[in-house]
């Protein structure tokens, strides 16, 4: 299906430690297993564990380059298409998929997307993970579009409770 709005989300954002923080950890941990390994006894038997250490600090590392860059293409999206807002928040998080026809009001707060479906569920999209200005105008231009097709209720401004 094409969609008509993507844009990339910022993971690290709502993360507990940030990008930066992790980095430096993991390149800690690589650093300090290095000199673990080649300033020991060669013969020494803890030289197992300095090699497991090494190997689960570079998956780490891979972990997080691949939640937080697009090393491996773009993980972490925000889409609307022309039935569905889909979003997805990184490579080990599930997919949200809400279509379209089944939202019965839509509020846009500052830094989330309230919905309330026709059968009363509520979804809450967090909207703070968009990286830059023009592309939150370009979503809120677009659901607005959506809910004049869709004819949905649409509310917008800071806080609003439905």
């Amino acid at each position: 299906m094409r969609s008509l709005v993507r844009v990339g989300l910022r993971p690290s954002r709502n993360a507990r430690l940030s990008f930066g923080v992790q980095l430096m950890l993991v390149f800690f941990w690589i650093i300090s297993a290095l000199f673990m390994l080649f300033g020991d006894n060669p013969t020494n038997d803890n030289n197992f564990l300095y090699y497991l250490f090494l190997i689960l600090a570079l998956g780490y590392l891979c972990y997080i380059l691949s939640q937080n860059t697009s090393v491996f293409g773009t993980q972490a999206y925000f889409e609307i298409t022309p039935d569905y807002i889909v979003q997805k928040q990184g490579h080990f998080r599930k997919k949200i998929v809400i279509p379209l026809a089944e939202i019965a009001a839509m509020h846009i707060a500052t830094f989330a997307l309230k919905l309330t479906m026709k059968n009363g569920e509520r979804h809450l999209l967090d909207l703070k993970l968009i990286r830059r200005r023009r592309n939150l105008k370009l979503i809120k231009e677009q659901l607005h579009n959506m809910a004049l097709k869709f004819d949905i209720e649409l509310t917008e401004g800071p806080n609003n409770r439905h």
